[in-house]
């Protein structure tokens, strides 16, 4: 798998089990020589495009001709492309999932719901995206497993390492995660303030965020600028993750102005603290509140003291 699961301390485990479960990537097509016996979709949302030419028939197509390869195929059925999907497959729909609620257990955060008529599950992690990744995994697995066996085994899941990943809980709340695109930070901001209200703390929400490529941000400006809307109460910028591209001359603070953002150089752990550097030198030090740095670049290893 693309990450690394905390549950088995890697992204690899081996198994005597006949079955292989592995992550397929669409950011270079390489999806489409996976033939797999089962697919699971939960959305199309366009993403690498410069992959694709910025080709949206092309995009698309990439997906039609996966899933139309799969044996058994498992798809969200609230994404616009899926639900045109024409060809046999087990469907979820947003009126499967209710009474979603979040909890703490022994510190960590839950999101328990009810799907169809299989009876309440509990999955690590807080919001709506959760409960429905959770979903398609079940319903992926109920003609392989017994039902209670797929509840328990749910529990076992402890999130992967980037992904709300919670690196301290004291004075300072400091999370780290790996969305890079608008869709993924605006449900990721939701679960931040589901999970500042469990704790019950009134510290507000501040962001630090690495955007990740010049042309993701491009071809996601207007989102980009809209997803800091809710659930952020201060907006800290750190320069662009160029991931080995041409650097472009985009005027963040001419398109982000409306949030009054900081701008720093880099972001440094010292202790439980974490100081705000501009030109190498320290322009404020943050020691307590919560904070949630988004990014698919190095920003992980600048709130974890790595570099």
């Amino acid at each position: 798998m693309g990450a690394h699961s905390k549950e088995f301390d890697s992204n690899v485990r081996e198994s005597a089990d006949m079955s292989l479960v592995f992550e397929a990537d669409e950011s270079d097509s390489s999806f489409l020589f996976s033939n797999p016996f089962c697919a699971i979709v939960p959305n199309t949302e366009p993403e690498h495009l410069e992959h694709y030419d910025h080709d949206l028939e092309r995009f698309f197509f990439a997906y039609k001709y996966f899933l139309d390869h799969a044996q058994k195929r498992v798809i969200y059925k609230e994404d616009p492309f899926l639900q045109n999907y024409s060809k046999d497959a087990i469907v979820l729909e947003k009126k499967d999932i209710y009474n979603i609620q979040y909890i703490l257990k022994d510190g960590e955060p839950y999101t328990s719901f009810e799907l169809k008529d299989l009876g309440a599950f509990l999955v690590w992690g807080l919001g709506e995206h959760n409960a429905t990744n959770a979903s398609l995994a079940i319903l992926s697995a109920l003609d392989e497993l017994d039902l209670e066996e797929i509840r328990n085994n749910l529990l076992n899941f402890k999130g992967i390492k980037k992904r709300f990943d919670i690196l301290q809980k004291n004075d300072l709340i400091l999370i780290d995660d790996y969305a890079h695109h608008p869709t993924e930070i605006g449900a990721t901001l939701k679960s931040a303030r589901i999970y500042a209200d469990l704790l019950n703390t009134q510290e507000k929400i501040i962001v630090i965020w690495q955007a990740h490529k010049y042309s993701r941000l491009m071809d996601n400006l207007e989102e980009f600028k809209k997803c800091f809307l809710e659930h952020c109460d201060r907006l800290i910028i750190l320069p662009v993750y160029s991931a080995s591209e041409v650097k472009r001359d985009i005027n963040l603070k001419a398109h982000f102005k409306h949030y009054n953002p900081t701008f720093i150089d880099r972001v440094r752990k010292k202790g439980d603290f974490l100081e705000l550097l501009v030109n190498d030198n320290v322009i404020e030090t943050i020691e307590k509140g919560f904070v949630i740095g988004f990014g698919a670049g190095d920003i992980t290893y600048q709130l974890r003291g790595e570099m």
